[in-house]
């Protein structure tokens, strides 16, 4: 009982709709972003649902960003970032981060919807 109320203050230190157990952190450069329009790119990313935290380094052009995987998705965070003028970068490394993000995202909301079953019962068909 304890645990389960620990684990649900760790909540109340993120964004509403954020749950700790789902927060995912990501980290992706990104290409023809114009230097006045950085602030509006974080604030557009910021307003999504499920979205905790966005930094943005100009000096790399990096991204960072935390986000609640069974609201938000990369894919999502990509459409915004398209929208500003922006883009992920397509290096090898950035297309192997995408694809294992998404991968992980879909694998998280998989979980979080599946119906556990009791171990002694006949399984579902």
């Amino acid at each position: 009982m304890w645990k389960r109320l620990l684990m649900l203050m760790g909540d109340f230190e993120h964004k509403p709709g954020v749950k700790e157990v789902n927060l995912v952190s990501r980290k992706m450069r990104l290409v023809d972003v114009k230097a006045q329009a950085e602030n509006a790119l974080v604030e557009a990313v910021r307003q999504l649902f499920g979205m905790d935290r966005v930094v943005f380094d100009a000096p790399n052009a990096t991204l960072y960003f935390d986000y609640d995987a069974t609201h938000c998705s990369l894919d999502k965070v990509e459409g915004v970032i398209r929208n500003m003028g922006a883009k992920f970068d397509t290096g090898w490394w950035s297309r192997f981060k995408r694809s294992y993000y998404r991968f992980v995202d879909q694998n998280m909301k998989d979980n979080e919807a599946h119906e556990p079953h009791c171990c002694n019962k006949v399984p579902r068909k």
